[in-house]
């Protein structure tokens, strides 16, 4: 709680000029592809995985948005899990609240973010407990781009500190996993 207090004062110190909204295109619907590396070898050891899902941002004003978004990524194993196939990471939602770093900006729109999700890594093609539910915290850098009045383009990466609890009974019944995540977005302003 005490780290939820920290960033929102940051972001408030940011912010010395919000103006309103117009509350006009506030809101955003859309689509994203997703490509995952893990930049830590954990249990499962994972290869780079490719997804896709959904998200909605819902804007306050020129400097704040709030984000929900789920999504999945396909997997295979590596190293010493090189056996396991076909594991899915889910985001279950994944919530970030974003801090858009120019005033009035007409085109481009950078900003950064943070947030927390439910995440789970659903059972690979060997059964030996690989997969997992769990919470993390990401952090999120990325931009948006207008395109008309109503489309827009973004881009960026989010690092995801993600732990996960794959079994209630035995020694070893949690795992972290800590995946960047890059991705591409469309999405419809109304």
């Amino acid at each position: 709680m005490k780290n939820l207090i920290i960033l929102c004062t940051i972001f408030i110190l940011f912010s010395s000029t919000v103006s309103a909204y117009d509350g006009y295109n506030n809101k955003t619907i859309g689509g994203n592809v997703y490509g995952s590396i893990p930049l830590v070898d954990t249990t499962p050891e994972m290869d780079l995985g490719i997804g896709g899902g959904m998200f909605f941002d819902y804007r306050f004003n020129e400097r704040y948005s709030i984000q929900v978004e789920s999504f999945f990524t396909t997997q295979d194993g590596k190293n010493s899990s090189s056996g396991e196939g076909d594991l899915v990471m889910l985001a279950l939602p994944a919530v970030t609240l974003k801090l858009y770093v120019l005033n009035q900006s007409d085109k481009f729109d950078p900003y950064i973010g943070v947030g927390v999700g439910l995440y789970g890594l659903l059972e690979g093609t060997q059964s030996n407990n690989s997969g997992g539910w769990g919470m993390g915290g990401q952090i999120e850098v990325g931009v948006d781009y207008k395109l008309t009045e109503n489309i827009m383009l973004g881009a960026g990466g989010t690092y995801r500190s993600i732990g996960l609890i794959n079994s209630l009974s035995g020694n070893a019944n949690a795992t972290a996993i800590m995946p960047y995540t890059l991705f591409g977005r469309v999405g419809y302003r109304f």
